[in-house]
C-alpha cells in the first residue's frame, strides 16, 4: 500500500500543474495517469498559448485569464514558449463592426493590440491572402503541451512526488462516507496498487464525470470534439486567426517544424474512440486557405482530435460555452476541477492547491508564477534548429532524433512505450509520421533489453494501426503516394502481413 497526502488523477497540463504547485508548497502527493502525460485534451490541442483575443468579445473573463497567464508563462517558461506573435486578419466580407468590437473588448481586458495595414501584415507573413483588408497583432505564442507537462512534473519528482503513468484508476475507496484512496492497475503487467490519501483530486478533463461516478458523484460537463490537421512544413511563423466570431477552421498555429490548423466543435458523449471525419478536414483546409492560400497546395501529414471538457450550460453550443473553470467540492474528500484552457492551467492548479491548503489548515503561498519551470536546460536541445548540431547516428531524419536520444530517454523514463519516447524527442512527428523510423527505435529498445522481439513486433503493429487512423482522413496527393511506399515496405519487404 502507498500512503500520501494528496492523490491527483490525471496527467494533463492541469494535473501536472497541480503536482508542481503541491511540490513547491511541500505537500506530499501522488499523480496517476492512465497513459503518458498529455494523453487527453492537452496533447490533442493546437499548441496555442492564447493571448485571450479569441475570447475577448464573448467570454471576457476567460480572455482576461488567458492574457494574464500568457504573460506569466512567457516569463517562467522562456525555453518552452515560442514567441511567435499572432495576427487576426480581416478578409473581404468580414465585418468592420466586429473589428471595432474586438478592439474595444481587447482593450477592456488588457490585451495589447496593434492595427496593421495589408502591406505591413504581408511583410510579417508573406503567405497571407494578399486581398486581406487589415490585420490586428496580438501577443499569441506557440507552446509544446507535452514538454509543458514534463517540465511541471520535473518539479514534483525533484521533491519526492510519486508519478504513476500507464496506470488506470479502477476504483475509489470509500470508508465511512469519505474517499480515502484509489486502486490503480498497471497497463502491461495488470498489477494493482492501492494508494491511500487524505484528499483526491479529479483532474481528468473529459473523463471527469466518469471518475466522479466511481465515488458516487457527478461532474456537469459538456464534451466537444475538436479536430485539427498537421502540415508538413511551416506556412507561417506567426499564429494566424480569422477576425470574426469563432467558427470552424479559423486558426493556424506554427509549432516546431510544422503548422497545426483547426479546429472544429462537434458535441460528443464519449471521449474514447473519437476520430476525424474527412469532411472536417475539408472544412479546416478550405477555411485555412482563405487566410493562407498556399495551404491549398500544402501536404497534410496527419489529423487528430481531442475532446474539450466544457462547463455544462443549457441551451449553448460548444463555441459559446465559457472557457472558464470550476472546482467542485464533492464533500467526501474528492474534488473535481473542470473546464479551462491549456493557457490557464497554472491558474487552475493554483486555485486547486489553494483549496487543498485551506482543507489542511495551512498557510503556504503559491510560487508557481514566480519560479521558472525546472528542467528547461535539460530540454534546451529540443527545438529542431538545435538538434542540427548533432547529426550522427540519426534514427528519425524528419525530426533529427539520434539513437543516443532514444536510448537516453528510454533509460531515464524506464519506459517500454514508444509513445513516451515520441513525446520527449518528437520521434515520428515529421512528414513520414514514423514510417521510416519507428522500427529502428523499436530495434534499439529491443537490443537494450527493454522488450522481446515478439513484444517489439506487437508494438510495431499497434503503432502502424494508430498511425493510419490519423493519416487516413488526409490521404491524397503526395501524402497518399508516400503512404503507398511505406505500405509496400512494411507489407512487402518486412512481411508485416504474416504473424510472427
Amino acid at each position: 500500500m502507498i500512503r500520501t497526502d494528496v492523490i491527483i488523477i490525471g496527467g494533463g497540463s492541469t494535473g501536472c500543474g497541480i503536482a508542481r504547485d503541491l511540490a513547491l508548497r511541500g505537500i506530499d502527493h501522488c499523480l496517476i495517469e492512465k497513459g503518458d502525460f498529455a494523453a487527453g485534451a492537452t496533447g490533442a490541442c493546437h499548441g496555442l498559448l492564447h493571448s485571450g483575443g479569441r475570447y475577448a468579445v464573448n467570454d471576457p473573463e476567460a480572455g482576461a485569464d488567458c492574457i494574464a497567464e500568457n504573460t506569466i508563462l512567457q516569463k517562467i517558461g522562456r525555453k518552452c514558449v515560442e514567441r511567435t506573435g499572432g495576427l487576426f486578419v480581416r478578409l473581404p466580407g468580414d465585418s468592420k463592426r466586429y473589428r471595432d468590437t474586438f478592439l474595444k473588448a481587447c482593450d477592456a481586458i488588457g490585451i495589447t493590440t496593434e492595427e496593421l495595414s495589408p502591406s505591413r501584415a504581408l511583410d510579417l507573413v508573406p503567405a497571407l491572402n494578399p486581398s486581406l483588408e487589415e490585420a490586428i497583432r496580438v501577443p499569441d505564442c506557440s507552446i509544446d503541451p507535452f514538454r509543458l507537462c514534463m517540465l511541471n512534473i520535473t518539479s514534483s519528482q525533484k521533491r519526492g512526488g510519486l508519478v504513476l503513468t500507464h496506470h488506470t484508476v479502477t476504483a475509489i475507496i470509500k470508508e465511512h462516507g469519505r474517499c480515502v484512496g484509489v486502486t490503480a492497475r498497471e497497463e502491461i503487467t495488470s498489477d494493482v496498487k492501492e494508494i491511500r490519501g487524505k484528499i483526491i483530486i479529479n483532474a481528468t478533463g473529459a473523463w471527469g464525470d466518469r471518475v466522479a461516478r466511481l465515488a458516487g458523484g457527478s461532474v456537469p460537463i459538456t464534451l466537444s470534439k475538436g479536430s485539427l490537421v498537421v502540415t508538413n512544413h511551416r506556412i507561417t511563423n506567426m499564429v494566424v486567426n480569422r477576425l470574426r466570431p469563432a467558427s470552424d477552421g479559423d486558426i493556424v498555429v506554427p509549432n516546431e517544424a510544422v503548422c497545426l490548423a483547426g479546429t472544429t466543435s462537434i458535441p460528443v458523449t464519449d471521449p474514447d474512440g473519437i476520430g476525424v471525419d474527412p469532411g472536417e478536414v475539408d472544412i479546416i483546409a478550405t477555411q485555412a486557405q482563405e487566410m493562407l492560400p498556399d495551404f491549398a497546395a500544402t501536404r497534410l501529414i496527419r489529423t487528430y482530435a481531442g475532446v474539450r471538457p466544457l462547463l455544462q450550460s443549457d441551451g449553448e453550443n460548444g463555441r459559446s460555452i465559457s472557457r472558464g473553470f470550476r472546482i467542485i467540492d464533492h464533500r467526501d474528500g474528492l474534488f473535481s476541477i473542470v473546464g479551462g484552457k491549456l493557457t490557464t492551467y497554472r491558474l487552475m492548479a493554483e486555485k486547486m492547491t489553494d483549496t487543498v491548503i485551506a482543507v489542511f489548515g495551512l498557510k503556504r503561498p503559491c510560487r508557481t508564477a514566480e519560479l521558472p519551470l525546472e528542467g528547461q536546460e535539460e530540454l534546451s536541445g529540443y527545438p529542431l534548429s538545435k538538434r542540427l548540431k548533432s547529426l550522427e547516428d540519426i534514427v528519425c531524419e524528419c525530426e533529427l532524433v539520434t539513437a543516443d536520444a532514444v536510448e537516453r530517454v528510454a533509460g531515464q523514463v524506464g519506459t517500454r512505450y514508444l509513445g513516451d519516447i515520441q513525446h520527449r524527442t518528437r520521434l515520428g512527428m515529421g512528414p513520414c509520421q514514423g514510417g521510416f523510423c519507428t522500427y529502428r527505435a523499436l530495434g534499439i529498445m529491443q537490443e537494450k533489453g527493454k522488450m522481446t522481439p515478439e513484444e517489439s513486433m506487437g508494438m510495431l503493429r499497434d503503432f502502424l494501426q494508430r498511425r493510419f487512423k490519423g493519416i487516413k482522413p488526409a490521404l491524397w496527393g503526395d501524402q497518399l503516394r508516400e503512404e503507398q511506399l511505406i505500405e509496400s515496405i512494411y507489407l512487402g519487404i518486412l512481411n508485416m502481413e504474416q504473424e510472427q
